[in-house]
């Protein structure tokens, strides 16, 4: 997966679910003692929320494997190091846009078997 498809999925992914999870707690009703009750389905827009949600974080998730294993085949093994452990701490939004902004463009050697 090239850098920019996956920086590009990723961050607009991100996107996407932080609105969706806004639009999901605005819509979820308080339960009936008054405690705060958030439950999937609570209402139809809070379901299609959630589910939006967990969509884009599939979608995240399989970018962000892309983005490692082209880092990995350029071995570029500090920008992967540093997405990787970014990622893991919940800071997965600032490894893909430091990413997309400075991350290795190279392009991966071509290597052919001589004739013998």
């Amino acid at each position: 997966m090239s850098k920019r498809t996956s920086t590009r999925w990723y961050i607009g992914a991100w996107v996407v679910w932080l609105v969706a999870l806004v639009i999901f707690f605005m819509t979820s009703h308080k339960g009936a003692t008054g405690t705060s009750f958030y439950a999937i389905g609570n209402t139809p827009v809070s379901a299609a929320a959630w589910l939006v949600a967990a969509v884009t974080g599939l979608v995240m998730l399989v970018t962000w494997i892309g983005a490692l294993i082209r880092l990995g085949q350029l071995h570029a093994w500090g920008w992967f190091a540093a997405v990787l452990v970014l990622q893991l701490v919940g800071l997965g939004i600032i490894g893909m846009v430091a990413y997309a902004a400075a991350g290795p463009e190279g392009e991966m050697a071509v290597t052919r078997p001589t004739a013998t």
